[in-house]
């Protein structure tokens, strides 16, 4: 394993060469638009960045915590080593109530769209069929050699292209893997969950730690999505027009959902958990296991737990094994006014030499391949080549251009379902109802 300071001094001596040279060296080619050439009006420096003062607002919803801010002062000062007068002003969504959709809305509208925005994986398609997000693909072109694509692991690129346009660039990559209290597995004669566990499995493990210890609650909620897929089922068909959430396969997949808390009590309700959230309970040592992303990795790294945890694959069905691949992505706004600055700022930001940065210094799930063996290269004590498998086997949801209304009516039926308040498939037909109507209005 590579140690922190080995790998973050070839960050800083390719960062120095590349990031804060070459990569914008990539974008020089005398004009201040896509194409290559010619004199520049306005004494635009190389890089298509206009000799003036620029400064651009960028959305996100990141808190001061948030590994994103890590990277960011680090980035704006090395991009800065180039073009002196850039600046980057943020504009955060985090303990506002508000989601970044809604504050982009709230920009657009006034008048003031950001310049750039990190994007939760489901507004990135509402916001490109409304004609919001700048079209990347002839930066990419050009830049191509700079940019590096790929280097991104496959399935966030799906999020990113549409009709063979980039809306979008993949930061981060989500991903479900099952996080699990090793000591009480331990204390419970638990063996270590592998690739080979099915759910059925993690309902046993779990009930075998939950008779060896009484403050123990359970397990958190798995993600739908994950034992509807191992069943068979999918959210929409392939062609994304219509739901088939109410399908033999898929309503297996929900039954299975539904029963850990009906049935096993293994899955606590909002009075079982006393008003904690997952994160608490998990970090008290009152879940055996949780099905989570990178997020709460990074936390549990961060939280110094007072037990041991490691994280292995997700449980797999009577098909196979399947993770979802999520995380936010950057875009550029159909609006801003200085577009040629705002690529230069994301081809810098999103550079391999940043993105491994973050990776080492945030621990943080990236993207981007390359920064992603960065991280898994760093010797932390817990089996980061799962990640790695994850990777391999996930797949996006299907963010449509009303995914979140979509999603909405999907919670919905789900809450009912797990509440007990309709049967399973009483709630999921009239939930898949309700999304047809969304899919062909």
């Amino acid at each position: 394993m590579a140690t922190r300071r080995a790998l973050m001094a070839g960050v800083a001596s390719t960062a120095g060469a590349m990031g804060t040279v070459g990569v914008l060296a990539a974008c020089a080619g005398g004009g201040t638009g896509v194409e290559q050439g010619g004199a520049v009006p306005g004494g635009a420096v190389p890089g298509g960045v206009p000799d003036r003062p620029v400064t651009l607002s960028y959305l996100n919803f990141f808190s001061a915590t948030d590994p994103q801010n890590t990277l960011f002062p680090h980035a704006l000062t090395t991009i800065q080593q180039r073009h002196q007068r850039v600046n980057v002003e943020q504009i955060t969504t985090a303990g506002s109530g508000q989601d970044v959709m809604a504050k982009f809305q709230a920009l657009a509208s006034a008048g003031t769209a950001p310049d750039i925005a990190a994007l939760n994986p489901q507004y990135v398609e509402p916001l490109r069929a409304r004609g919001q997000l700048g079209d990347l693909s002839p930066y990419i072109r050009r830049d191509a050699k700079a940019f590096q694509q790929e280097d991104f692991a496959e399935a966030t690129l799906l999020r990113a292209r549409k009709d063979g346009k980039w809306h979008a660039i993949p930061l981060q990559m989500g991903l479900w893997f099952t996080l699990y209290n090793a000591t009480l597995y331990e204390q419970a004669g638990v063996s270590k969950p592998d690739a080979t566990w099915t759910w059925d499995r993690l309902l046993e493990a779990t009930r075998a730690v939950m008779a060896r210890h009484s403050t123990v609650v359970g397990i958190s909620m798995p993600p739908y999505e994950l034992p509807v897929r191992g069943a068979g089922g999918d959210v929409l068909s392939k062609d994304e027009k219509k739901c088939l959430l109410d399908e033999r396969a898929a309503l297996e997949g929900i039954q299975f959902n539904a029963d850990l808390r009906q049935k096993h009590r293994v899955v606590p309700g909002t009075a079982e958990m006393g008003g904690q959230t997952v994160r608490q309970l998990f970090d008290t040592g009152r879940l055996a296991s949780h099905i989570g992303d990178p997020g709460f990795l990074s936390g549990s790294q961060r939280g110094k737990l007072g037990f041991s945890w490691n994280i292995a694959s997700v449980p797999k069905g009577k098909t196979g094994r399947l993770s979802t691949v999520k995380g936010p992505s950057l875009v550029m706004t159909n609006d801003s006014k200085e577009k040629d600055t705002a690529w230069a700022w994301l081809l810098h930001y999103t550079s391999p030499e940043m993105q491994r940065f973050v990776a080492v210094e945030g621990k943080i799930v990236s993207a981007r391949t390359s920064a992603l063996k960065a991280f898994i290269a760093l010797d932390e004590g817990f089996d980061k080549s799962v990640l790695l498998d994850m990777a391999s086997i996930a797949r996006p949801m299907p963010y449509v251009a009303r995914y979140d209304e979509m999603d909405e009516e999907i919670r919905v039926g789900l809450d009912a379902a797990y509440a007990g308040e309709q049967p399973v498939k009483a709630a999921m037909t009239e939930a898949t109802r309700k999304v047809n109507l969304l899919l062909t209005s």
